[in-house]
């Protein structure tokens, strides 16, 4: 039981030192965490978002909002379901992009008119790509998914 709690104690005080949070956390602890940004925009107010994604091959992508003091306002999770859910027909590539961060594909289909941006990201535990389709002059039309193939000999029974 000692040996328990020991491990337990350890892994909350791990898990305590990575911890972002908001109206705490500076600039300094989320360069620490994640590296450096791919981009930054900066907001109206002076304040900035920094991207952070892992892509292609991750299954995450975060943006961190800094208030102009460079304390965290708010750390985000980019690809989820709510996310997902603010793209809109008619949006160009850049919308979508700001909405769910860098993507980690890109493919284009001449004889369908069509750009298909694309995301590895998990549901429920398993490997997915959301696919987010454009017409031929670059607005968002629909997205689709599709559960990421597993490798040869990658038992999940395991």
């Amino acid at each position: 039981m000692k040996w328990t709690c020991s491990v337990l104690l350890f892994s909350l005080l791990a898990a305590g030192c990575t911890t972002l949070v908001p109206g705490t956390s500076r600039e300094v602890d989320v360069t620490s965490y994640f590296g450096t940004p791919t981009e930054e925009r900066k907001l109206a107010d002076g304040g900035r978002e920094l991207e952070f994604p892992r892509s292609p091959l991750g299954y995450e992508n975060w943006r961190v909002t800094l208030g102009p003091d460079g304390v965290v306002r708010n750390v985000e999770q980019l690809l989820d379901e709510p996310h997902f859910k603010q793209l809109k027909p008619g949006m160009t590539m850049d919308e979508v992009k700001h909405v769910l961060g860098r993507p980690g594909d890109y493919a284009k289909y001449p004889n369908l008119s069509e750009e298909v941006l694309s995301w590895r990201y998990m549901e429920f535990s398993v490997r997915m790509f959301f696919n987010a389709h454009f017409d031929g002059a670059g607005r968002f039309k629909y997205s689709s998914r599709l559960e990421e193939p597993r490798p040869v000999g990658d038992d999940i029974s395991m």
